[in-house]
């Protein structure tokens, strides 16, 4: 029995001493921490609603010009010379039909003239200003 005692006392004073810690690990210096990566914002753009096409032009209106009989609006330059020989620039989208194929023939009669010769280039026939059309007109001889 004095063993068992002996080994009960051993076992009681093991249970009020607190047992011999191992040193802590000393942590391993590690790399430098990378920065965060910085948040990428994606802007949100609002959606614009469909947008109908333009309505086509009224007919049109308004002064002529007294030497081709073109509406103002669609003239943009007559030049001549002393032979009766004109050049035209107008829009065709801004006067009649009527009125650009009559307008050779009152270019000549203000110049006391006959039509000798007229033509007109196609919309979009290598013109340098879209939307634009030349007239070049002859008038014959007096």
């Amino acid at each position: 029995m004095p063993r068992v005692l002996a080994l009960l006392a051993v076992c009681g004073l093991a249970a009020c001493m607190q047992p011999a810690a191992a040193p802590a690990p000393v942590p391993a210096p590690s790399a430098p921490a990378a920065p965060a990566a910085p948040r990428v914002v994606v802007p949100t753009v609002p959606v614009a609603p469909p947008v109908a096409a333009p309505a086509a032009p009224a007919l049109p209106t308004g002064p002529v010009d007294g030497r081709t009989g073109l509406h103002q609006a669609s003239l943009i330059s007559v030049t001549g010379d002393a032979d009766s020989r004109y050049t035209v620039l107008f829009r065709p989208a801004q006067t009649d039909a009527g009125k650009i194929e009559a307008a050779p023939a009152q270019l000549c009669r203000a110049a006391g003239r006959d039509v000798a010769e007229s033509r007109t280039n196609k919309p979009g026939a290598g013109s340098a200003m879209p939307g634009v059309q030349m007239m070049i007109v002859t008038c014959s001889a007096a």
